[in-house]
């Protein structure tokens, strides 16, 4: 199976250097890591290392909070519209 990965280019200048210094391919490097990776004892999440939360659930639960208890998909549109015209524009 193929994958397309993209590397910034001094990282992927490091990685082909890498590559030639142990006389290997790129590809070969690469396979190598995530065999590594993937034999390696699964690691449990840090809780600093919890996702960030999504900065648009603030704003969904604003525009629900408008919608008078109403969560149909009008009712949403509604709010959404309400809130954008009550905003002061900059």
């Amino acid at each position: 199976m193929k994958a397309t990965i993209d590397f910034d280019d001094a990282q992927y200048r490091l990685l082909k250097i890498e590559a030639a210094r142990r006389g290997t391919t790129i590809r070969e490097l690469v396979t190598a890591g995530v065999r590594l990776v993937l034999a390696s004892p699964p690691v449990a999440p840090s809780p600093d290392r919890a996702p960030a939360p999504m900065p648009y659930f603030g704003s969904l639960r604003r525009f629900a909070a408008n919608a008078a208890g109403r969560h149909d998909l009008d009712s949403m549109r509604d709010s959404v519209a309400r809130a954008r015209r009550d905003e002061p524009s900059l």
